[in-house]
């Protein structure tokens, strides 16, 4: 694929996903302005498939217009489904943004679905695959979700809609469910000391924090599913932060049978819901499941490509050796409660230096492995001054040893 075509496709995926939740309501103003944001989108697919096909290198392709696109296609020996109504809705969208009328919900719903319908032909005509065939193998990073989407949508071409409808719950899983699991906590005991290793090792991170103990779990988690603890107040939040509607995650949600495994090794455990199996395996309801978990996971890449973060290459390089035995604090607070004690005459990798909370006394902060992992690690303050400690710069000791 020439990446002139795919950075095209790749802008018109984000209009058509941006299009997508406007369209699908019945109020006239925001139906009216999807279909402006869905023309566009349209057009920028026609004009991925005329680069693709090298038109524009026999001519010039900026200034023709709508139509002049559907006719250049033609002229490609291509078929382009569903003309009439893209024409019309083509028309529609000039009435809209230049006459300031309103279009009909209704209409508008059709001409997206009419659209979808046309683009996956043309593509597959163009590229020898659907939109979400073309953006799985070019854009999802992480190779693992990638391959459960990429195998849902070999199921609903093989007419295997509910097997198509267990690949993207998995993906969601992977992508969102993951990090609710609590499953490595059923042997950690309500109030037990936790280091920070153990809580890595338990996993479960945005789940709810009275769900993670032994007690809990013995009591409440009656299959494996009911490892999995949404918390919908932040399932919602980080859904609006990445951009996704709320609705189609949970219809998604609804519409798949949930899945489960204990971890990557693991096998994966599949519910059988009656409703699912009996209501949902269907070709409409496989299909939109797909497209919605895939616009949902590249919503949530892009929110993490925009992220920006201070590399840690002085992480490491700063150690202080105790003068004698040194009370771990968990506080820079000479009066704070001992942690842990730092042996006299070893090293350990300092974090940061930092002011004492209500003192000018100054300290450093430690974070450093213990022996052996299974002795967690060394988190907290000390006091540091020429009668506590000494500061090792391992960079310095580097340069010299070259």
């Amino acid at each position: 694929m020439k990446p002139e075509a795919l950075h095209t496709i790749v802008t018109a995926r984000i209009l058509l996903d941006c299009a997508h939740s406007a369209c699908m309501v019945d109020d006239r103003h925001t139906a009216s302005a999807g279909l402006v944001v869905l023309q566009d989108a349209v057009e920028l697919f026609l004009y991925a498939c005329l680069l693709e096909k090298g038109v524009d290198e026999k001519r010039s392709l900026e200034n023709l217009n709508f139509n002049e696109l559907i006719r250049e296609l033609k002229k490609a020996n291509l078929r382009v489904i569903k003309s009439a109504t893209l024409k019309a809705m083509n028309k529609q969208r000039v009435i809209v943004k230049h006459c300031g009328q309103l279009a009909d919900p209704t209409t508008v719903r059709q001409d997206f679905e009419a659209a979808q319908a046309s683009l996956d032909d043309l593509l597959e005509q163009v590229f020898g695959k659907r939109l979400n065939e073309i953006l799985l193998c070019e854009i999802i990073k992480n190779d693992e979700v990638g391959q459960h989407l990429k195998a849902a949508s070999e199921c609903v071409e093989a007419g295997k809609f509910f097997a198509a409808l267990v690949e993207v719950r998995k993906a969601i899983f992977i992508e969102v469910e993951e990090e609710y699991c609590i499953v490595g906590w059923k042997d950690t005991p309500r109030g037990s000391p936790s280091s920070l290793l153990s809580l890595v090792a338990n996993g479960g991170f945005k789940a709810p924090w009275y769900c993670k103990s032994k007690e809990w779990i013995e009591k409440n988690v009656r299959d494996p599913f009911d490892y999995i603890q949404l918390d919908q107040e932040r399932v919602r939040l980080d859904l609006l932060e990445w951009g996704v509607s709320t609705q189609d995650f949970w219809n998604v949600s609804r519409l798949t049978p949930s899945v489960f495994r204990e971890s990557r090794d693991a096998k994966w455990l599949g519910k059988g819901d009656i409703p699912h199996l009996v209501g949902a395996a269907t070709e409409a309801n496989a299909r939109y499941c797909l497209d919605r978990a895939f616009a949902l996971i590249l919503k949530k890449q892009q929110h993490q490509d925009l992220s920006r973060r201070l590399e840690r290459q002085g992480f490491g390089r700063f150690t202080v050796r105790t003068k004698s035995d040194l009370p771990l604090l968990e506080k820079a607070d000479t009066n704070s409660r001992v942690v842990d004690t730092l042996p006299k005459g070893k090293d350990f990798s300092a974090e940061c230096f930092v002011p004492g909370l209500s003192e000018p006394t100054r300290f450093v902060r430690i974070l450093d492995g213990k022996a052996t992992q299974s002795q967690g690690v060394y988190v907290g303050y000390v006091v540091y001054d020429d009668t506590t400690c000494e500061l090792i710069d391992l960079g310095e000791q580097s340069d010299e040893n070259e």
